[in-house]
C-alpha cells in the first residue's frame, strides 16, 4: 500500500496563507493534501505517481470571482483555458 496517491516533489509552494513561498514536497491521498514539507523518506515505491515540481510553483485552485467564460461555454463546455490556468471554481 502507498503512502501517497501522489507525491510532489521539489516544488516552490505558495499556499495562499499569507506566509513566505517555501521549497516543500506535497503528498496527497485521494481528494486530500496529508502532508507539505520534507518528504524525502517517502521513497519512490511510497506514492503511486510522483511528479517533479523543481522549478515549478505548487498552490491550491484560484477562484476566479470575476470571468467572462459564458461565451467559451459554447466553443469549450470543459471551460479548459480556465482549468489550463489553476482555476479551479
Amino acid at each position: 500500500m502507498t503512502a501517497f496517491d501522489l507525491l510532489i516533489r521539489g516544488g516552490t509552494v505558495i499556499d495562499g496563507t499569507g506566509a513566505p513561498r517555501r521549497l516543500a514536497d506535497v503528498g496527497v491521498l485521494g481528494d486530500r493534501i496529508l502532508a507539505i514539507g520534507d518528504l524525502s523518506r517517502v521513497d519512490g515505491e511510497g506514492a503511486a505517481r510522483v511528479l517533479d515540481a523543481a522549478g515549478l510553483v505548487v498552490t491550491p485552485g484560484f477562484i476566479d470571482p470575476h470571468g467572462h467564460s459564458d461565451g467559451s461555454l459554447f466553443v469549450d463546455g470543459l471551460l479548459t483555458s480556465h482549468v489550463l490556468q489553476g482555476f479551479t471554481t
